[in-house]
Parts: structure tokens; C-alpha cells; sequence
């Protein structure tokens, strides 16, 4: 008897060969696709790992607000700001409108014209030169006049001035230009009124002249022109040429010459040498997404901040959203102080925050480019060959597949995701990111689900009440272990398909996290119910299995017994008792639902907690997974492999649907594609140790509840039978 039953599993081994070797090649290429994928990340972060300079920028209106309030010129504030840090000025582009405003320069209609004749000394000496002027071109009402000195400027403006022919009536616009005692004169004739106030100049160059003499970069800002022809990007630029640039800001929402010139900014960057800005959390202007991948996605990204923000902030960006440069907002500063005060109090703030910078590695400095690099191909194939044999992994645990069907599955998932690359090849690697990050956690889910101690496991009810089981323990630490590698390989490859030039800067981001976030959930919520009603079925019971080894797959008859089961579920009436567990379900998803993003309003209290954890950490873990999801995982399957009733196995169930929580925040944290690798690796260390304390605690505190539970039953049982001896 014996030696048939050796024989019989000699031969059920032989013929189960071929879906063991298959079930070897699909973990091979799960293991060789989460190599690829740390092989893509870290070739991906390359560029940025070695940067260390951070840009310190204060735009040139709030230097002029500076410098009013603390009784300094503009040379003086612009060199008391450079030695105590700042590196670089923003510059806007001029308006005509704004022309007006400056001493020595006008801007008049004719009827203006006439009232500034009649009442501005200013204009005395000139008063007989402009009569004339004006009279022999027949200045009428709605014409215009520009007044100043004479000089490059003067030139630059015409030369935007006469660009207003692009837009006005050839037979009623007249533009003519007159010199006279070191000013220059332009008469403006014919044009529309709405054309002028936002004309632009292009850079002062006496602005220019000031920063530069001062020893700091300048930073282009530029806005969108009314006027746009081919030669506008050129023009643009032309005038901070001859200056020390650092990187362009595009104001106002779109990029100048968006869409129809897109090219030509391109170019005139290039030739430039500079980056354009992206402002941090993926914010850019309209028409960037073309413009970049022509400049090479040659971009720096911006912290827009304030003087008084702590250095946790901007240091927070710069090393999780690849900042670069801090634009420090000092207006709303410069109006609370004045004279000394200002100074002391602004010389104060810039020291605490460069001294933080140069603590933590940073030197403020003009950036260096950090342009990214294109990864090889096959990485990606790799990788979606390794998600593809996941979900094979995943669905062989309900269905009984021949390995020829599993293999011409996988070829034809394989054929697929190349025509797909060729199709999209952005929108393709943004679904199978978003596909990684919904699998991973659902077979994480499942391994919590299907978790047993096998038949050899006995516990004493005495054991159960007092004390740990340290082998049960043991198993349910080496579950979630598991569990927590497999989540790691679900981050890297969610991180890994999204390692392409346009992911480096922000500009695009990991799509759907709302549902990875939900959708995971619930449908673990979903196999939950369903699991544990099968266990509780009289299928299960009367074959229960050993424990599912990984992969997980049941036998046979589990398969066709499990499905048997949900079909008679699924026919079951709704009751009541439903759909109250459906409204609050529901309730429970909104809430949880608001509550992640990529961004998101947090309150005082977790914000003080999230400072002291990265203070004393160095990285802040997420409250999901230590707080929530390991130390639930951990009292599940203790609860679920040691003995119970019913009600305690579906109370351990429950706490292991939100268990689920961990799996799914720890491949979010690697969805942050801007945040380098090691970071996000040390960051699911960090809140998978500090959740098996928690899991600890938290076993050892149902242990102490329940024993006095079961104390108190004790000697509730006892006074009751010496009552009865008592009364017998």
C-alpha cells in the first residue's frame, strides 16, 4: 500500500512538471522585471544625484519694494541681498503702459498731451519741439505720443513699437519717429487702443544693467504678447543676451508664441543655453508640454515660496520634487519693517535658510542642467513582461490552465503591449503603471486572505487566552514579510514604467491614483466576504487545505467549489442588513477617498507629527502603512491562525481587508516618480518595522483584554456553581 502511494506521487509530480516549470518562468520574469525596474530608476535619478546647487531668486519688483522700505537704492539692496545669498533676479519684460509710470518717460494721448504741455514743467523745455512735431503730422484724437531719452532703449522700444503694424489697418496706422535735444519722439497714428497698454518692450536694459553690475544671474520672466510673429522668441531673449542667464519663467498662464511658434522659443532657448521653469506639483504654463521635449526637456523646477516659510518647506521640495530654485517672496515682509529693522529681520531670515541649505549638502548657486536620459527599450518590455506574469500568477488561483494556454497568454499580453507602446507610448506606460499599482496589493490582499498554520498547529485554550504563540507569531511575521516585498515590487515597478524624460521635471505624473488607491481596496473588500464565506462553506470545511504555498493556487476541486459558492451568493436577496454595510461602505470610501492625492490640505497636528517623525527618522513613514495597515496585518493573522470561533476568524478577516491599506500606500509612495529611489525604499522601511512594533502591541494588548475577558467568565461561572451549592 505503501509503495503505491509513492508511486501515484511520483507520477501526479510527473505530470505536474510542466505547470511547475511554467510557474518557475513566470517568477523568473517577475523577479526580471522588478531588476529592470531598478535598474531604470536609478538610471533615471542619475542626473539629479549628484546636483547639489539650489538657486535663491527674488523678483525685481520686490527689490524696488526693498529697497523703498529700507532706505536703500536699487544697487545697494540688490548688493545686500547678494551677499547673503541670493543668486539670481527675476526680470519682466516691459509694457507701454508701464513706461509711462517712470520719471522722464511719457506716454500721452493728444488730449494728455495737451494738459502735460499746460502743467508739466518737465516738459517746458521741450514744449516747442513737440507742438511742431505734432502739428505737421496732424495729431487728432485717439493718437498717441512716446517720449524719452534717446539711447538703446529708445531704439528697442520703437522697434516693438513698429511691430503694432502686424495687428492695425495698413491705411490708417502711421508710426514716424523724431530726434530732437537727446530725446527721441514716436507718433503713433491709427492704432486701437486695446493694442497698446499690455505692448511689450522686451527687458529694461537699465534693470539689467543694475543685477548684472551687482554680480547675480537674471532670470528671464516672460508673458505672452499681444503681437506674436516667427522673430518673437529671438526678440524676446535678444534683449538680456549680452547678461549672465540662468533659467526662463514663463508668466501668464501660456508659453510666449504657443502654439503657432512653439518651435521658434525652442530654438532661441537653446541657443540660449537655459532652462525653462516648471513650478513644483507639476505646475507649467500651457503649451510647456510641447515646447519641452524640443528643448531637450531642458527644465528646472521652482519653489514659489515666502521669506517666512521654514526651511522644512523649500528643503521638503528639493529633495522629494527635484527643486532647483526658491523664489522667496519679500514684498509682504518688506511692508511689515523699515529702515535697519527691515534689514536686521531680512538678513536674519536669509541666513537661517542658506545655513539649513549648507547643513543638509546645498549650496546656493546658480543651477546646474539636469537633463534626463532616455532608458533602453527592452527595460520596459521587461517590465510589462513581469506585470504580465503577475496577473497570469493571480488568475491561476481560481482557474486550472494548461501551460500551453498560460504561455500563448502571456505571448499574446506580450504583442499587445508592444502595439500599444508603438500606439501611445506615454498614455501605455501610464496604464500599466496604474495596472502595477492595482495587482500588487490585490495578491498582497490574497495573501493575507489565504494565510493557515496547516493541521499541526494546536493551542491550548489556556495558551489562547495568556499567552503568545511564538510559532504563529513567527508564520504571521514571515506572511508580512512577504507581503512587504511584494509590495516593494509593486512600487518599483509602478516607479520603473514611468522612468521617461517627461515624468523627471513633473511635467507628467503617475494618473489615477484615486483609483489605485480604491480600487484595490474594494475589490479585496469584495474576496474578503467571498473567501470567508467559502472557508465557512461545507466544501472548505470538509477538505480544508494545508497552507497555500506561493504562488498561490488551490487545488482542483477548491476552484470549482469556489466558484459554486459565489454563484449561490450572488442569487442571494438583498436585505436590509445589506444595504445598511453598503451606505456605510460607501460613506467609508468618500471619506478615505478625499483623503489621498497627489497634494492635499493637512491639519496642524499631522503636520507636527509628520516634522517630528522626519526630524527623528530622517524620513517620514507613511500613517497608513505604521499606523494602520502592518500592525492590522499582524493582529489578522495571528487572530485568523490561532483557534476562535467564527466571529473572531471574520473579525480578523476584517482587520485584514484593512490591512490591504499598507500594500497600496507603499506602492504610492513610490508613484512619486520625482522623489528618488533610495528615499522612497528607506521610507517603506521605515513604516514596515515601526507597524510590526505596532502589530506587537497591539497583539499583546487583545491577549491582556481577552485573558480578563476570560477571568472574569471564570469566576463569574464559579460564583454562580457555588450559588447553586449553596442553595442545594
Amino acid at each position: 500500500m505503501e509503495k503505491h502511494k509513492k508511486l501515484l506521487y511520483f507520477f501526479n509530480s510527473i505530470n505536474n512538471l510542466p505547470g511547475r516549470l511554467v510557474n518557475y518562468c513566470l517568477i523568473f520574469l517577475l523577479l526580471l522585471s522588478v531588476a529592470a525596474a531598478v535598474s531604470a530608476g536609478f538610471l533615471f535619478h542619475a542626473p539629479a544625484k549628484e546636483a547639489r546647487e539650489v538657486e535663491l531668486t527674488v523678483r525685481y519688483s520686490d527689490v524696488e519694494i526693498f529697497a523703498a522700505r529700507a532706505g536703500l537704492t536699487i544697487e545697494e539692496a540688490l548688493l545686500f541681498l547678494g551677499a547673503r545669498g541670493i543668486t539670481s533676479i527675476g526680470v519682466p519684460e516691459y509694457t507701454l503702459w508701464k513706461l509711462r509710470r517712470d520719471p522722464g518717460h511719457y506716454v500721452l494721448s493728444n488730449l494728455e498731451l495737451v494738459g502735460e504741455l499746460a502743467l508739466n514743467p518737465g516738459l517746458a523745455p521741450y514744449r516747442q519741439f513737440l507742438e511742431e512735431k505734432a502739428r505737421e503730422a496732424g495729431l487728432s484724437f485717439g493718437d498717441y505720443i512716446v517720449f524719452m531719452p534717446a539711447g538703446p532703449w529708445a531704439e528697442q522700444v520703437g522697434e516693438h513699437l513698429r511691430e503694432l503694424s502686424h495687428v492695425e489697418q495698413p491705411d490708417l496706422f502711421r508710426m514716424t519717429s523724431h530726434t530732437g535735444e537727446g530725446m527721441v519722439l514716436y507718433l503713433i497714428q491709427g492704432a486701437r487702443h486695446e493694442n497698446l497698454p499690455h505692448l511689450s518692450l522686451g527687458a529694461s536694459p537699465a534693470q539689467l544693467e543694475q543685477v548684472a553690475r551687482a554680480g547675480l544671474f537674471i532670470n528671464p520672466y516672460l508673458s505672452q504678447r499681444k503681437i506674436e510673429t516667427p522673430g518673437t522668441a529671438g526678440q524676446m531673449l535678444a534683449a538680456y543676451g549680452r547678461y549672465p542667464l540662468s533659467a526662463v519663467v514663463f508668466e501668464g498662464g501660456t508659453v510666449p508664441g504657443y502654439p503657432r511658434f512653439t518651435a521658434m522659443m525652442a530654438a532661441s532657448l537653446q541657443q540660449a543655453g537655459i532652462p525653462a521653469v516648471v513650478y513644483e506639483y507639476s505646475q507649467f504654463p500651457r503649451g510647456l508640454e510641447e515646447l519641452a521635449p524640443l528643448t531637450g526637456y531642458n527644465l528646472a523646477v521652482m519653489h514659489p515660496g515666502n521669506i517666512t516659510d521654514p526651511p522644512a518647506v523649500p528643503l521638503n521640495g528639493i529633495r522629494e520634487r527635484r527643486v532647483q530654485i526658491l523664489e522667496l517672496q519679500i514684498r509682504n515682509f518688506a511692508s511689515r519693517y523699515g529702515g535697519g529693522e527691515l534689514q536686521e529681520k531680512l538678513s536674519a531670515r536669509l541666513q537661517l535658510l542658506t545655513g539649513e541649505l549648507q547643513a543638509q549638502g546645498f549650496l546656493p548657486a546658480k543651477i546646474s542642467s539636469r537633463n534626463p536620459s532616455e532608458m533602453p527599450a527592452i527595460l520596459y518590455l521587461i517590465m510589462a513582461a513581469g506585470l504580465l506574469a503577475l496577473a497570469l500568477l493571480l488568475l491561476q488561483l481560481f482557474f486550472s490552465w494548461k501551460p500551453c494556454r498560460i504561455l500563448g497568454l502571456l505571448a499574446l499580453g506580450m504583442v499587445l503591449v508592444i502595439f500599444l507602446f508603438r500606439w501611445n507610448f506615454l498614455l501605455t506606460q501610464q496604464a500599466l503603471s496604474l495596472l502595477a499599482a492595482v495587482l500588487f496589493p490585490l495578491y498582497c490582499a490574497l495573501l493575507f486572505f489565504f494565510f493557515s498554520t496547516g493541521n499541526s498547529l494546536k493551542i491550548s485554550s489556556r495558551e489562547g487566552s495568556a499567552y503568545l504563540h511564538a510559532g504563529l507569531l513567527y508564520r504571521s511575521l514571515a506572511r508580512i514579510f512577504l507581503v512587504f516585498l511584494f509590495s516593494l515590487a509593486g512600487g518599483l515597478l509602478v516607479h520603473g514604467f514611468l522612468t521617461t524624460p517627461p515624468f523627471f521635471h513633473g511635467m507628467e505624473l503617475f494618473r489615477g491614483v484615486k483609483v489605485m488607491y480604491l480600487l484595490p481596496l474594494v475589490l479585496a473588500g469584495i474576496l474578503a466576504f467571498a473567501v470567508r464565506g467559502f472557508y465557512e462553506s461545507t466544501a472548505f470545511r470538509n477538505n480544508p487545505p494545508g497552507p497555500v504555498p506561493f504562488p498561490l493556487q488551490l487545488p482542483g476541486e477548491q476552484q470549482k467549489a469556489f466558484f459554486t459558492f459565489l454563484r449561490r451568493l450572488l442569487r442571494r436577496p438583498l436585505t436590509l442588513g445589506d444595504l445598511l454595510l453598503l451606505g456605510v461602505l460607501l460613506g467609508t470610501a468618500f471619506f478615505y477617498i478625499t483623503r489621498t492625492g497627489h497634494v492635499m490640505q493637512i491639519t496642524p497636528a499631522e503636520d507636527i507629527l509628520r516634522s517630528s517623525l522626519e526630524q527623528v527618522l530622517g524620513v517620514r513613514p507613511r500613517f497608513k502603512e505604521f499606523a494602520l495597515g502592518y500592525p492590522l496585518a499582524l493582529l489578522g493573522l495571528y487572530l485568523l491562525g490561532g483557534p476562535g470561533s467564527r466571529a473572531l476568524k471574520r473579525l480578523a478577516f476584517f482587520f485584514l481587508f484593512l490591512a490591504a491599506m499598507a500594500p497600496i500606500s507603499v506602492v504610492n509612495t513610490f508613484a512619486h516618480i520625482t522623489a528618488p529611489l533610495g528615499l522612497s525604499l528607506l521610507r517603506s522601511f521605515h513604516g514596515f518595522w515601526l507597524g510590526c512594533l505596532g502589530g506587537f502591541l497591539l497583539i499583546f494588548l487583545w491577549k491582556r483584554v481577552t485573558f480578563l475577558l476570560f477571568l472574569r467568565e471564570l469566576c463569574s461561572r464559579v460564583k454562580k456553581e457555588q450559588g447553586e451549592n449553596h442553595g442545594g
